[in-house]
């Protein structure tokens, strides 16, 4: 009869020390997944709507806080980068939730300028609507799109929206030159539309709209979410632009509340421009 030896003890801790590392492997990649996948979800936009608060704060910030943007001066480059930094801080994923992208091609008294841009609505579109607000211009252009991004979180768009923090400088086109900052291999721009300040005296929020966009704003002037304080200007203009009223008599939180009624109709426009 053949006696069935039992286990001994040095057998079975041998067993046990191959056995750990295996499962510290195991266990590390687990958390690799898991980790990667927390990362996916803390970039997806998070789902919010734009206050009169918040909007008043930006516009505190961005037009009386920071200071004016230059690349002349120190001063001027300071306010700069405390732009860049809120524009991170807000769209981002401590905030909004939104991926920054950024470039630095280009450069001026031997600084590299940050060109800072998010992907909204359909994300994964090959053709996008490139909302441009320049950095060195009113601050009321990027409290609107620090606004607009968030309304966006909240009111879907199937349009592919990019909306470009741009430096004070442009090579050629504007929108060429955008978009070469950041367009991505295989796409190409579907429409292109400035955002920026107005002037103190205009009293309304005026559009600058190219000959071949007048028929879809003469449309857009008949829906009912076009408002008493929008005007077109008459002037020609090599491409669509958009001067947000600016504050002028206003309330801060008056100011505040004219920009948020606009933003219905800047995704109606987007919607039309992406069709």
């Amino acid at each position: 009869m053949t006696e069935i030896q039992e286990p001994s003890k040095t057998s079975a801790i041998k067993i046990t020390l191959a056995v750990i590392p295996a499962l510290l492997i195991v266990s590390v990649c687990i958390a690799l997944y898991l980790g990667a996948n927390a990362d996916q979800e803390e970039s997806e936009p998070i789902e919010g709507d734009i206050t009169v608060p918040e909007m008043t704060d930006y516009l505190l910030k961005l037009n009386r806080l920071i200071g004016e943007r230059s690349i002349d001066t120190e001063s001027g480059q300071q306010a700069f980068r405390q732009l860049n930094a809120m524009t991170r801080g807000t769209l981002g994923s401590e905030n909004l939730g939104y991926e920054i992208f950024r470039s630095q091609k280009n450069s001026a008294n031997g600084i590299l300028w940050s060109t800072i841009w998010i992907k909204a609505g359909d994300r994964k579109s090959k053709a996008p609507v490139v909302l441009a607000v320049p950095q060195a211009e009113s601050g009321t252009a990027a409290a609107f799109a620090f606004g607009f991004a968030e309304y966006l979180t909240s009111h879907e768009t199937m349009t592919g929206v990019r909306i470009v923090f741009y430096p004070p400088f442009v090579e050629g086109r504007l929108d060429e030159w955008i978009w070469k900052l950041c367009g991505e291999e295989g796409e190409s721009m579907k429409a292109f539309l400035k955002v920026t300040g107005g002037r103190d005296k205009d009293p309304e929020t005026v559009f600058l709209v190219p000959g071949d966009r007048k028929p879809l704003f003469e449309e857009l002037s008949l829906s009912k979410i076009w408002g008493a304080g929008m005007s077109i200007d008459g002037e020609p203009s090599s491409f669509l632009e958009v001067r947000l009223i600016e504050r002028n008599r206003l309330s801060r939180p008056e100011h505040a509340q004219k920009l948020i009624r606009m933003m219905p109709v800047m995704k109606e426009l987007l919607d039309r421009l992406g069709e």
